[in-house]
């Protein structure tokens, strides 16, 4: 017995690669025994692949430990700063950090999670507004993952387990939530008064690339966001935010992953 879980199509080296990189970037850092036990890999194979991603820098070994390693960042940065619709937001997101003065965010949704993008802006407020690229923060409890849950096609909402959708924010019921995700809708934007950091507070609005269909599987969708203090929280930010949205879809009708010239 080789002690692997073998998947019904049989486990490539890729599904390999892909089980170690969750198994780490979950825990943080793994022994060879760690890897084993949370992958199902046998020995000799978790010990062959360790050595293959090191000498690759997918994974970077202290002692007896691995941890992500640099390849794995560089390849991340690299997607960040390449990527299409972050080119065309990136100017829209200056401006409105030039025009406000206030902390900008740039994130997009993961399951329930918020997941950020790019921040603009420091200052002595940065360190409590957190929000660093690439970290992550319950949906519910940022004005960014609200208003990006209100915009979710029907029927997306409803296949979250109802714990999905209030964590971090216990003392609220699905039905709360749902009203505020109308309302959002409704408005425009949303707000985020205290609800992921102590003395901050952010409005926020989605951004959508060309595609008018949310089904269309060319259509890009961010949020962006302000962060202030929260007593400098005022529906006047409101207009600079949606300036700004206008400009990145404006930036973004044209989506070259789409081949205008194929009629399929």
């Amino acid at each position: 017995m080789s002690g692997e879980h073998p998947s019904p199509d049989g486990t490539s080296l890729l599904d390999r690669f892909d089980l170690i990189l969750d198994a780490v970037e979950e825990a943080g850092y793994l022994t060879l025994t760690g890897v084993m036990e949370r992958t199902g890999l046998a020995r000799s194979t978790a010990h062959r692949l360790l050595l293959q991603m090191e000498r690759r820098q997918w994974l970077f070994r202290v002692g007896t430990n691995y941890e992500l390693g640099p390849r794995l960042f560089d390849l991340g940065t690299a997607g960040l700063r390449n990527h299409w619709f972050y080119r065309s937001a990136r100017p829209a997101l200056h401006w409105l950090h030039v025009r406000t003065g206030c902390l900008v965010h740039l994130a997009f949704l993961k399951g329930t999670d918020v997941v950020f993008w790019d921040k603009i802006g420091a200052g002595v407020h940065d360190a409590t507004f957190a929000g660093q690229i690439g970290g992550r923060a319950p949906a519910t409890s940022t004005a960014l993952g609200k208003a990006l849950l209100a915009s979710q096609p029907p029927g997306v909402l409803s296949s979250y387990a109802p714990v999905a959708l209030t964590a971090g924010r216990p003392t609220r019921s699905r039905a709360d939530l749902l009203r505020e995700l109308e309302e959002i809708r409704h408005r425009g934007y949303a707000w985020d008064r205290e609800e992921f950091r102590p003395g901050v507070g952010c409005l926020a609005t989605v951004v959508h690339a060309e595609a008018d269909d949310p089904s269309s599987a060319y259509r890009t969708t961010a949020a962006i966001s302000l962060c202030v203090p929260v007593d400098r929280l005022d529906a006047r930010l409101a207009a600079p935010l949606m300036t700004a949205k206008n400009r990145i879809t404006q930036a973004a009708r044209v989506n070259p992953m789409i081949d205008r010239s194929s009629n399929v």
